[in-house]
């Protein structure tokens, strides 16, 4: 894809990750942000994750709908990341700088950006289904079985049991908690739910994670109308086509 250089975003570079070669491409991909805030009178945004999708994206998506190119989107190769990890609050990313002090917790960065955005609610009860949302849609990962030291085929089966239980047991939640809005969406306007939604089924749709059904969320319609609702936005279509 094309990126955008400017002298903020090289002093920034320079600042606070000399040891990060910019115009390197290695098997994680190039090394240099895409987007950079240009204007000193605004908040300055640096969001700061590896170059993937992960935990990162659907912070992304919710800053560029909130504030267009005017943040810098630092992209780091995965070789990287020993030399970065001592310079992080936790020793973790994404994390958010914002005029200089640095933050971390994904879910807190997409909160935040998703009020930026205008796509966090204001409404308690709705802004409670939108967390709601979002913690499942976290919680779901955070029990996918990884390979560790099974061998292939226990893998597998720890995958299609995942499948069968916990995942449809989860994906079953979400589908109602859409249901009960009407079926389009967690909220009646755009929300950081909608947006981590969208980033899950684009990973399953590529085939990205191993031994589970990519289509498994196409039986459920209201998902699956959340994720075009996102998809049809015309700043994320924006950002999609610049992220290339």
């Amino acid at each position: 894809g094309t990126s955008i250089h400017s002298e903020a975003e090289s002093q920034y570079r320079a600042r606070n990750f000399a040891n990060r070669t910019a115009t390197s491409n290695t098997e994680d991909g190039p090394a240099s942000p895409r987007y950079c805030c240009s204007c000193s009178k605004m908040t300055s945004l640096v969001l700061s994750y590896f170059n993937a999708r992960g935990r990162a994206e659907a912070i992304r998506m919710c800053l560029y709908v909130a504030k267009g190119g005017d943040w810098v989107d630092d992209r780091f190769a995965g070789k990287d990341w020993m030399s970065i990890k001592p310079t992080t609050p936790l020793g973790s990313v994404p994390t958010l700088e914002i005029d200089g002090m640095t933050h971390c917790q994904s879910t807190a960065l997409l909160r935040y950006a998703g009020k930026l955005a205008g796509w966090y609610p204001s409404d308690p009860l709705a802004a409670l289904v939108v967390d709601e949302a979002v913690e499942t849609i976290n919680e779901l990962q955070s029990k996918l079985p990884f390979k560790g030291k099974k061998t292939d085929e226990e893998f597998k089966q720890s995958r299609k049991e995942f499948q069968d239980t916990i995942m449809t047991q989860y994906a079953g939640f979400i589908e109602d908690l859409i249901q009960r809005n009407g079926g389009k969406g967690f909220t009646t306007e755009p929300s950081t739910a909608d947006a981590l939604l969208f980033v899950l089924l684009g990973d399953f749709r590529a085939g990205n994670y191993d031994h589970l059904d990519p289509r498994f969320f196409e039986s459920y319609p209201g998902i699956v109308s959340t994720v075009e609702g996102v998809a049809n936005n015309e700043q994320v279509k924006k950002y999609l086509a610049a992220s290339k």
